[in-house]
């Protein structure tokens, strides 16, 4: 009956978590609509210390003896950079001793064992939340609470003898032994971007389990504890993002207009007209007119620093990452996202502000024009502007 009240209560705070982060994405980033979900896998290492009746070491001494390997598989679905849920796997084994009872009297025992568990959870960028969402923010701590199913076997030993006392349960006359029990996982990471799609996860996770059985000894603890320390790396998969289109210089073949040469060789050429000689004439000095600023009639020039098939651009991050001061752009050309700045009158003065841009970080910038918001060829004609 405790069990069921303390699932009952754990299902609704993680429907109270997940709602009231929904809110705050609504609420907050109205001003980043753009923000699209995507998909999340990862793998990680790590180490596994066990906390229960047959432990008596703190967190570094189980250094000496008693932390065992791990390793774990996730995948979830990332909503707005912000909240997530998805589901894990995770084998580990575990090791422990204890050499005295509560009371003083010697006990001698060590357990051996392993585990595995495969569960749901809900994620929360912590980032994110208390400082406003930022699309591929380059470090992120986040927070995960889950339910999962965790089965185990092992070994009680006598260190002193090396007999072997308890083995999966079953060695313990008079006595029955679960092999299996609800588990909650509470996990606190630090995730690191790497690039676009991959990213580095520093992650602990404190997991209660609902049963006191998995070293098959009770003496005290009512529930058994784990705490699980690792680093794995992550790919952020999209199928949108994943067809994402390298920006590269435009070339003659996809955006110069076809060129079409007549000859008229048939054609009989007129004699040039007698040159006429007129009487010079008495003209007003004109008149000295103040320089005017350039005026864009037609087209411009812009500098464009990023193309995506998917809109998750934060323009302002952008400017910030690479300290560009002239407005970011955004225009849709042939089913992509483009960024582009700087508003230039001539092919010389854009090209001369595309090398400032490449200097500040941003390898593939280069000259585009446009004409209102469609992007139009450059033509060599334009190049002599």
């Amino acid at each position: 009956m405790r069990l069921r009240v303390r699932l009952f209560l754990l299902s609704g705070m993680l429907l109270a978590s997940y709602i009231a982060s929904a809110q705050t994405v609504n609420q907050r980033n109205n001003h980043n609509k753009n923000l699209e979900s995507y998909w999340e896998f990862g793998l990680n290492l790590g180490f596994t210390q066990y906390y229960g009746d047959i432990s008596n070491k703190g967190y570094f001494k189980k250094f000496s003896g008693e932390t065992r390997f791990g390793t774990g598989f996730f995948g979830r679905k990332i909503f707005g950079e912000l909240t997530g849920f998805g589901g894990n796997i995770s084998y580990v084994r575990l090791a422990s001793e204890k050499d005295k009872f509560a009371n003083g009297s010697a006990l001698n025992f060590r357990y051996e064992g392993s585990n595995v568990q495969i569960g749901v959870h809900g994620y929360l960028s912590f980032s994110n939340l208390f400082w406003g969402v930022e699309a591929a923010r380059p470090v992120n701590f986040y927070g995960t609470l889950g339910l999962s199913y965790i089965s185990w076997n092992g070994t009680v030993t006598n260190t002193q003898t090396g007999t072997v006392l308890i083995k999966n349960g079953n060695n313990a006359a008079g006595v029955s032994y679960k092999s299996g029990s609800v588990v909650v996982p509470f996990n606190l990471g630090l995730g690191i971007r790497l690039n676009d799609f991959l990213k580095l996860n520093l992650e602990g996770s404190l997991q209660t389990v609902f049963s006191d059985d998995i070293d098959y000894y009770r003496d005290g603890f009512k529930n058994d504890i784990l705490l699980y320390t690792s680093v794995g790396v992550s790919y952020l998969f999209d199928h949108k993002a994943a067809r994402k289109t390298k920006t590269r210089k435009p070339t003659g073949s996809e955006y110069d207009p076809e060129v079409i040469e007549y000859e008229f060789s048939n054609r009989k050429e007129s004699p040039a007209p007698a040159e006429r000689v007129l009487p010079a004439l008495s003209l007003p000095e004109p008149k000295v007119l103040p320089k005017e600023q350039p005026v864009f009639v037609d087209y411009e020039f812009r500098v464009q620093v990023l193309a995506m098939s998917v809109k998750r651009i934060d323009v302002n991050a952008l400017a910030k990452k690479y300290s560009i001061e002239t407005p970011i752009i955004e225009n849709t050309f042939n089913g992509l996202y483009r960024y582009s700045t700087g508003r230039f009158n001539s092919f010389r003065e854009a090209e001369a502000y595309s090398k400032v841009i490449r200097a500040k970080g941003v390898a593939d910038a280069f000259v585009v024009a446009y004409k209102g918001n469609d992007r139009i060829p450059v033509t060599e004609a334009m190049k002599k502007r």
